[in-house]
């Protein structure tokens, strides 16, 4: 894996907003923690509404967006409240634009390892387990009891997950567990097979499961690290996650002139 530990920052994405101009831009990005910030309640996790008018604003633009997470696409909907294309659960599922959902289909042996899923995370209190389709979540965010659990029973955990198949993907704030074969690397692929070369695409990601998709990206587009410092990525650039507004009204800006410009 090509990791660079020293990513420039917002100043190097000038050639970026200058290719929307080339045709069709995409903008792809991860929820928590690049749109919305955490919350140690999930169902409070919703982004600064300056945030989500930029995003309203770019789709209404004629701009492509696509909303990749590890929730369900039904709960992302619910707590951005924009009618967008949704991939939920690290690509697993689809929600498109008028709430129409889509979801791959399992293997027997990708069957058998959700079951291990739903038992997993037994020992620990309902309100600290996010149990999705083909993925589980626990979150310690602020809660040192349920960390202090965690590094007890981790030997264990990891081991029965091992042996179902399942693929540990450690996150700020907990750590998940899931299917391999359904990973944001593999959405992002998916994603760029209908699109042209030319076409510019953007995915903007804070977290290790969103490395993926950096990698996923090279050659192709441009992968965006939101993060309070720079640190070892796949992405291309990093910004701070209090420059992700300035970001998308850039964004926005360079949206809006190719408009004039073809109405001229």
């Amino acid at each position: 894996m090509d990791l660079s530990g020293s990513l420039p920052g917002f100043e190097s994405l000038g050639g970026l907003f200058s290719s929307i101009s080339l045709s069709k831009p995409l903008l792809v990005s991860d929820y928590d923690g690049t749109l919305a910030p955490f919350r140690r309640e999930r169902g409070e996790a919703v982004p600064l509404p300056e945030v989500k008018e930029l995003l309203g604003r770019i789709i209404g633009a004629g701009g492509g967006v696509i909303i990749l997470s590890g929730r369900e696409a039904g709960e992302v909907f619910s707590l951005l409240g924009l009618d967008v294309e949704i991939i939920g659960c690290h690509g697993w599922q689809r929600r498109s634009p008028g709430g129409k959902t889509e979801t791959l289909p399992l293997s027997g042996d990708e069957r058998r390892a959700v079951q291990a899923l739903s038992s997993l995370f037994d020992p620990f209190p309902a309100d600290s387990v996010e149990r999705k389709p083909v993925s589980a979540a626990l979150h310690w965010r602020e809660r040192d009891e349920i960390r202090r659990r965690w590094n007890e029973l981790e030997p264990e955990i990891v081991g029965r997950a091992a042996q179902s198949g399942l693929e540990a993907l450690p996150f700020n704030g907990g750590i998940e567990f899931r299917i391999p074969a359904f990973s944001k690397g593999a959405a992002v692929k998916r994603i760029l097979e209908h699109r042209k070369e030319n076409e510019p695409v953007c995915y903007l990601g804070d977290d290790v499961t969103d490395e993926d998709a950096f990698l996923a990206l090279k050659g192709r587009g441009t992968g965006i690290l939101v993060s309070g410092s720079p640190r070892r990525s796949a992405a291309d650039a990093w910004i701070r996650p209090e420059e992700v507004k300035f970001f998308l009204e850039m964004w926005l800006s360079a949206l809006e002139g190719e408009q004039r410009r073809g109405e001229a």
